[in-house]
């Protein structure tokens, strides 16, 4: 039915995980800040070499961090799903892989608080894809994750971009609520698939189901 998931690639990296090119281009605009003052403000070289360490210190670790944030993590591939399948799941599989790139997109976008919270719906279900993916047989336990949930966070996650702009904050904090009780169900039905003992498990989604309920009605 699909293909297990690659491994994503990683770029080359030196010190903490910031690339040599990174590391250089800092290094050389440090030592051009840093003359600058010692020749042309005549400031001492210990001035001068501190504000150079600082800001090779900020261009290496600081300002990379910065755009960092948002982004997250590199979140592994979806598996991969054969267009040759005639199998009726592989449509609803398709359609999930759909929504869930929805919720990265976003990522970059939102607060930053917001968007480690869809990083983490991302994360737990590409985990759900991949599993039901390689174990059919998985579905029917999860189906109202593919049919519902996963389709109405995506919808929401799109109804908070728009109205971002122009939504009083009160409206885009209730969304954010929302989006957080939803991360609770994703992660309820990652352990679904991939723990043996559901019983607890069903009682978690069953109590999230009644939460969830009115936070999810039509407005």
């Amino acid at each position: 039915m699909a293909k297990p998931p690659s491994p994503p690639g990683k770029p080359r990296r030196g010190g903490a995980g910031t690339s040599w090119w990174v590391i250089f281009g800092s290094l050389a605009v440090s030592l051009a800040v840093g003359g600058a003052l010692l020749v042309e403000f005549r400031s001492g070289p210990i001035v001068a070499g501190l504000v150079a360490l600082s800001l090779y210190g900020f261009l290496t670790v600081g300002l990379p961090r910065l755009f960092q944030g948002k982004a997250g993590a590199e979140l592994p591939s979806p598996p991969v799903l054969d267009p040759e399948d005639d199998d009726p799941r592989h449509a609803l599989l398709v359609e999930a892989h759909q929504h869930i790139m929805v919720l990265r997109a976003a990522i970059p976008i939102v607060p930053l608080n917001v968007g480690h919270v869809l990083d983490a719906l991302a994360r737990h279900g590409l985990t759900i894809l991949d599993t039901v993916a390689s174990h059919p047989e998985k579905l029917n336990h999860i189906l109202r994750f593919f049919t519902y949930y996963l389709p109405a966070t995506a919808d929401l996650v799109s109804d908070r971009l728009k109205l971002e702009a122009h939504a009083g904050q009160a409206r885009l904090q209730e969304i954010d609520h929302t989006l957080g009780r939803l991360k609770e169900a994703f992660a309820s039905f990652e352990r679904a698939v991939v723990e043996p003992d559901l019983a607890s498990v069903d009682l978690d989604m069953e109590l999230l189901d009644r939460a969830l309920k009115d936070d999810l009605a039509p407005r």
